[in-house]
């Protein structure tokens, strides 16, 4: 009985064989161009533009970000203190070009008007003084050194009274528009650099660029980033494809646009419909994972399948097959 127990299980497993193999052999065979790749989906960093240390990290790897979702914040303490000097320079500037545009002030009209009328009287009595020392020295009763002395007194008192008058003038007709264009354009000046301080502390904060997946995290919080360096690696789910290689003999049986049918490993019995997005103008030789020597020496033309992951359920590096009708 044992013994015809033993027979019976050897006849099943290779009944069992022979059906695998006859099921192989039979089955309807895929028509089209059948080629073998892996998952891949569009990838984007998401890096620092300014350097400094790390923080507020909280994405881990497997996680959804959204475009312009704040990833973290390098610590700048010393952009944020430039940002309210040149706030304060604005201001400054700002507050000059208003006092210009204002011109003198009524008290500064009356200091001057007093200092004209000041200056006025010192002339009026230099001038009377020279007057009398002309009509001694007529008189023989002055010398010409006193004479001279009285006609510079009443040049220098002239000279001060014409000065005072221009001051006069001048603040009557305010500030002169070559200066306060000046100063607006220090004001314009002012804001650009304030601008681009704002723009430097904006910086600080990374954000997302894209919708997807955390791929992989690459920092911690506390580290220190340089600018360019990738805090994370995100894929673009739904941007989903495989890339396979046709030889050239077949180049002409496909075309963009054309349809696929993409099977997985990790979802055995499902297809998944592709389609053809891109085909290089470039031939190369076959990957080195290729197969066979033979098929390795062939020329072959990389093909962009994309796939359609609307589930999100194809991740990146599943292996493929690629069926091209």
């Amino acid at each position: 009985m044992m013994v015809n127990k033993k027979l019976l299980a050897g006849f099943l497993v290779v009944a069992i064989a022979a059906g695998a193999a006859g099921y192989k052999y039979l089955r309807p065979a895929e028509t089209g161009i059948t080629a073998t790749g892996t998952i891949e989906v569009t990838r984007a960093d998401i890096m620092s533009k300014v350097n400094g240390y790390m923080t507020g990290l909280q994405s881990k790897a497997g996680d959804t970000v959204i475009s312009g979702q704040k990833i973290a914040k390098i610590a700048r303490a010393d952009l944020e203190a430039q940002v309210i000097r040149d706030e304060a320079a604005l201001a400054k500037a700002a507050a000059q070009l208003r006092d210009l545009e204002a011109g003198p002030r009524s008290q500064e009209r009356q200091e001057l008007g007093a200092m004209l009328a000041s200056n006025r009287s010192v002339y009026d009595k230099a001038r009377q003084d020279y007057e009398r020392y002309q009509s001694l020295y007529g008189a023989g009763a002055v010398s010409a050194q006193q004479l001279d002395t009285a006609r510079s007194s009443m040049e220098v008192a002239y000279n001060a009274m014409v000065a005072a008058g221009q001051r006069f003038s001048l603040g009557d007709e305010g500030s002169r528009p070559e200066a306060i264009e000046a100063q607006r354009l220090e004001v314009e000046r002012s804001k650009a650099v304030l601008a681009a301080s704002k723009t430097l502390v904006e910086d600080t904060v990374v954000v997302s660029p894209i919708n997807g997946l955390v791929i992989t995290k690459n920092f911690e919080n506390g580290e220190y980033v340089t600018p360019g360096a990738a805090i994370l690696t995100v894929g673009d789910m739904s941007d989903c494809w495989v890339k396979v290689y046709v030889p050239s003999t077949l180049l002409g049986l496909i075309s963009v646009g054309q349809e696929a049918k993409v099977k997985v490993d990790s979802f055995p019995g499902r297809v998944f419909r592709g389609e053809i997005k891109e085909i290089s103008q470039n031939a190369e030789f076959t990957p080195r994972q290729s197969i066979t020597q033979s098929e390795r020496a062939n020329l072959v033309f990389a093909v962009k399948v994309k796939i359609d992951n609307a589930e999100g359920i194809l991740k990146p590096g599943m292996p493929a097959d690629v069926v091209l009708k």
